[in-house]
């Protein structure tokens, strides 16, 4: 693909940026304008063995099922047949993976475009890493993740496997990016990537730090399937498991960029999984790599990551081209299936690019030469999953461009919305869900919650139902109060060396 497409515009679809033309002489960086207009020029020159259109969704009628399955509008390949010769991944597949790829480059657009007039206030994004689409498409939407900051697509597309409607998770996305109060997760203090009804745990932006809290999910998930199966604990618990807890064969993913291998929390969380192996401990985590070559605007040295996640002991290791659709659901259906099965960690390197620089202020160019900006253009993941579907005849240039735009404006128009929408204005209102920082009070509410398991492990003796989870949360704590209260909870010695 050439690096000098241009489309003469004023306005990139009403974002008011500058034309790729008139940005290229300037500085030799890209640009939102500057992507989204080498996007266009590709896709005008791509080909198919015929010109079908984008397939279209039936509208739900009475005497059909509101939740069956859309039928496309006779693409040349039907929606069942596999978009690459002997893969996995069919053609419908590949076409809900790219919408969701199509959005989320539409939301790093947005997230530049509001911060142009100062009304976002986040621009670390997404594009380069939007293969991460497939390796959502390849988990379940009850399996628990922790993701990287790079995660649009994979969260869009949990989204959608959970039956949340498209515009919602949108929103829910844009919303972090304007500090928005109405946030699902963090509530206006943060953008992440989180929702308790999609399983997507929520993360901080200091880099690895969710590698050892995946590692303690992989756990929980073992440990709750042996306590569930526990007959001491009979029917009660296993109902209770069943219906509030992960499913017994979950998996928790855990992606991560290039540059944390090198980070103290991500090598203690690679050690405990592969140790846990050895122990013969069930640790069902799946580890997903996107190596994009930069941590910020330090490379990777080459070579370094692929041999630092391979000779990990206790780890299987499988590596893929994260901007190849097929190549990368291939190999994350493979990772998540043999962890699912073997209820062992493994760990999934992608190789990724990262188009525009780390964020907004981020001046690429002072790190970067133009040749290598623009090689990583050329595997621009969004362009190679368009090319995919229009070369296999599942739908024509014209259809990909109209439905970019459809994404677009249904993005813009929502951005547009939440910037009103209001803000946390108050040092109180940004700390009012912390836990009370007299030690006193968070002993009082550990004891409250102590008594109710206890009351439980009554109950559960004679065949009753364990309490709701809201009964069984305990607020933060010093880390004294907490080990005294699971030590009542749990009836562990004191002089247990353990705890």
């Amino acid at each position: 693909m050439s690096v000098d497409f241009v489309t003469q515009r004023k306005t990139i679809r009403g974002y008011g940026w500058p034309t790729a033309a008139e940005v290229r002489n300037a500085v030799s960086v890209t640009t939102p304008g500057d992507l989204d207009e080498r996007f266009r020029g590709a896709i005008a020159e791509f080909t198919g063995p015929a010109a079908g259109s984008w397939p279209i969704a039936e509208p739900a009628r009475a005497d059909h099922d509101a939740g069956a399955e859309a039928r496309p509008a006779a693409p040349v390949r039907g929606a069942g047949e596999p978009l690459r010769a002997g893969a996995r991944l069919t053609c419908g597949e590949a076409l809900t993976l790219f919408e969701a790829q199509i959005a989320s480059r539409h939301l790093d657009l947005a997230a530049r475009w509001l911060r142009s007039f100062n009304e976002g206030y986040y621009t670390i994004g997404s594009s380069g890493h939007e293969g991460n689409a497939a390796v959502a498409g390849a988990l379940r939407s009850t399996d628990p993740a922790l993701l990287h900051y790079r995660s649009g697509a994979f969260y869009l597309v949990r989204a959608a496997q959970s039956g949340r409607d498209a515009a919602d998770a949108y929103r829910d996305v844009l919303r972090g990016l304007v500090a928005s109060a109405r946030e699902p997760i963090a509530g206006g203090r943060h953008k992440v990537f989180g929702h308790a009804d999609l399983a997507v745990i929520p993360t901080t932006s200091t880099i690895a730090s969710h590698l050892p809290r995946a590692v303690g999910v992989g756990f929980a998930i073992s440990r709750q399937a042996a306590e569930a199966s526990a007959p001491q604990y009979g029917e009660a618990i296993e109902a209770e498991w069943t219906s509030g807890g992960w499913p017994a064969d979950a998996v928790a993913i855990c992606s991560f960029g290039d540059a944390s291998v090198n980070q103290a929390a991500a090598t203690a969380a690679l050690n405990a999984a592969g140790w846990a192996t050895y122990r013969g401990i069930d640790m069902p985590v799946l580890f997903v790599c996107e190596d994009n070559g930069l941590g910020v605007s330090v490379r990777s040295p080459d070579g370094w990551v692929a041999d630092v996640l391979r000779s990990r002991p206790g780890l299987h290791y499988l590596a893929a081209d994260g901007c190849d659709l097929v190549d990368t659901y291939e190999a994350a259906t493979t990772a998540a299936g043999w962890v699912r099965e073997n209820r062992r960690p493994a760990v999934l390197h992608l190789a990724t690019v990262r188009l525009m620089g780390h964020a907004g202020a981020d001046a690429e160019v002072a790190y970067r030469t133009s040749a290598e900006i623009a090689k990583d253009a050329q595997r621009d993941p969004l362009v190679r999953s368009a090319q995919l579907l229009i070369e296999a005849g599942v739908v024509d240039a014209a259809g990909v461009l109209a439905r970019y735009d459809e994404i677009g404006w249904q993005v813009r128009t929502l951005a547009e919305e939440v910037i009103g929408e209001p803000k946390l204005a108050t040092a109180a209102d940004v700390i009012a869900p912390l836990a009370p920082r007299r030690s006193a009070r968070v002993a009082q509410t550990i004891e409250a919650a102590a008594d109710a398991v206890n009351e439980w492990r009554g109950c559960a003796r004679v065949g009753f139902r364990w309490p709701p989870a809201r009964a069984r949360r305990t607020a933060h704590a010093r880390p004294g109060d907490q080990r005294d209260a699971h030590r009542r909870v749990v009836g562990v010695a004191a002089s247990d060396p353990f705890w």
